[in-house]
C-alpha cells in the first residue's frame, strides 16, 4: 500500500506579501492612537480600529510591541525626512539655512502635533523601557546628523554637539507647548534658539 504524504502548506498561497503602503497606513493609526490615547491605549487591537483593518491586521505586521514601537518611531523620522525634503531649498546658503530649519522645525507644532505627542509619550515609556530607549537615541542621533547635513550644505560647519543642542532645545520647547500652552508662539522661541546656536558661526566665519 502506497504511502500517503500530506502536501506542503505554503503561506504565500492563502496569505498575500506584506505590502509596504499597508504598513504605513497601520504606523499612521499607531502614530494616532499613542497621541490621543496614551502609551497604555496602544494595542494592536486599537490600531485596527483606528486604521479600519480587519481584527488581526496589525499584529501581522508587527508581531511584538516593540515592534509597533519601533515601527512608530521608523514613521516618524521619515515623515520628518520627506518634510525636511519638500521645504528645505536646495541648494542651501547661510541666508536661507536659518529660516529653513526655522520653517521645518516649526511644523512640528503648526501642521503635525500628534508626531510631536506621540514622541514624547514614547520618550516618557522608554524611561522603562530599554529596548525602546536604545530606539529613540538612534532617531535622535539621525535627526542630530540631519540637522548637521543641513547646516554643511550651507557652509556651515555645525559641531554634533551644537546640532544636539538645537534638538534637545527645540524638544524642549514642543514639549512645553504641547502640555501647559506655554510659550504662546513656540515658533518665535524656536527661531530665537536657531538663531543663537547659528550666530556663533557667523560670528567666526566658519
Amino acid at each position: 500500500m502506497a504511502r500517503q504524504t500530506t502536501p506542503t502548506w505554503e503561506p504565500s498561497e492563502t496569505v498575500p506579501p506584506p505590502n509596504p503602503q499597508r504598513r504605513d497606513h497601520l504606523a499612521d493609526a499607531a502614530i494616532t492612537v499613542l497621541a490621543e490615547q496614551g502609551s497604555r491605549g496602544l494595542t494592536h487591537r486599537a490600531v485596527d480600529a483606528t486604521a479600519d483593518v480587519p481584527a488581526g491586521t496589525t499584529s501581522r505586521y508587527f508581531r511584538t510591541r516593540d515592534a509597533l514601537l519601533n515601527g512608530i518611531i521608523e514613521r516618524l523620522t521619515r515623515r520628518l525626512d520627506e518634510r525636511v525634503d519638500a521645504h528645505v531649498v536646495r541648494p542651501l546658503d547661510r541666508a536661507h539655512l536659518k529660516g529653513a530649519l526655522a520653517t521645518v522645525l516649526n511644523m512640528m507644532v503648526a501642521d503635525v502635533p500628534n508626531e510631536s505627542l506621540a514622541l514624547f509619550e514614547l520618550h516618557l515609556e522608554a524611561n522603562r523601557n530599554p529596548n525602546l530607549r536604545r530606539m529613540l537615541t538612534g532617531a535622535l542621533r539621525g535627526r542630530r546628523d540631519l540637522i548637521v547635513r543641513q547646516c554643511r550644505a550651507a557652509g556651515i560647519a555645525i559641531t554634533e554637539q551644537d546640532a544636539m543642542l538645537l534638538e534637545m532645545s527645540v524638544l524642549g520647547i514642543l514639549f512645553t507647548a504641547l502640555t501647559t500652552g506655554a510659550p504662546d508662539d513656540p515658533g518665535t522661541s524656536i527661531h530665537t534658539v536657531i538663531q543663537a546656536v547659528l550666530d556663533q558661526y557667523a560670528q567666526t566665519g566658519r
